[in-house]
């Protein structure tokens, strides 16, 4: 298998490239964002965690 881009490092991008590189192919992941997860994040509150964005997916 060859090279593969995948533009965004949301659960899908990264899914994909995961499953790429398992058979064979050289991935590169492209995101715009400063952060891994796409809408997923965690948000602290001072001794308050939330996750968000799991409704999106």
């Amino acid at each position: 298998m060859g090279r593969v881009a995948i533009v965004g490092a949301g659960v899908a991008g990264l899914a994909a490239a995961y499953e790429l590189g398992r058979n064979g192919a050289s991935t590169t992941v492209f995101e715009a964002g400063s952060r891994l997860g796409g809408r997923i994040s965690t948000v602290e509150r001072g001794p308050i965690v939330f996750d968000d964005g799991a409704q999106f997916i």
